[in-house]
């Protein structure tokens, strides 16, 4: 048997179609012909017998609609960011969970003059508090438009100083004095991100 240990399945997940391998404990076939995943767990594959099973462990906490995240943007895309999520409500989640948000700005007072969603400026490696809107198609979906969203802190993008507010969407590095946009959050900065690391009792 062959474990897949990159992360972990959530329920409804797709593992593989039936013409692959069928479906074994803690999976189930969809209306469309694929394996689908019934529980949190590890794909487990038997390539001797075809047969693919989801391997239940303790289940991790799972993000809910409503749920606030913290994490960090992993992937950049052209109009999406993946989050790769640490806290969920601000407690420690090691399940090595990813999320997207829209990297564009959809509240009434991020409107650019055309009346169009202004796109948010955002790096790898910012870290990001957004609230869980959706988990459509097993995928976490945030929003980081409301005030309190958005960037939490992030170093400087030019030198990886440390970096301070200087006004609603603006950050400056202290250390070379580049001067970079974002999306920030209305309680942006280092103490801020320093609270939820005790809270969510993390130890580097």
């Amino acid at each position: 048997m062959i474990k897949d240990n990159n992360k972990p399945m959530l329920p409804g997940e797709h593992i593989a179609s039936i013409e692959e391998f069928e479906g074994g404990k803690n999976t189930y076939i969809a209306s469309d012909g694929t394996v689908r995943s019934a529980a949190v767990g590890t794909k487990v594959y038997d390539l001797k017998r075809r047969i693919v099973k989801v391997d239940q462990k303790n289940s991790p906490m799972l993000p809910k609609v409503g749920d606030t995240i913290v994490g960090y943007v992993d992937m950049l895309f052209s109009s999406m960011v993946s989050v790769k999520i640490l806290y969920i409500n601000d407690k420690r989640s090691d399940a090595g969970f990813s999320a997207i948000a829209s990297a564009r700005v959809g509240s009434r007072g991020d409107r650019d003059r055309r009346g169009g969603d202004r796109r948010a400026t955002f790096h790898t490696g910012d870290i990001v508090r957004g609230r869980v809107v959706s988990l459509l198609n097993s995928t976490v979906h945030l929003t980081l438009a409301e005030k309190e969203y958005g960037v939490l802190y992030t170093l400087c993008f030019m030198c990886g100083g440390d970096t301070v507010r200087t006004n609603e969407n603006t950050i400056k590095c202290v250390e070379c004095g580049a001067f970079e946009e974002r999306k920030l959050t209305h309680d942006y900065g280092k103490e801020t991100f320093r609270l939820i690391h005790k809270a969510g009792k993390y130890r580097v």
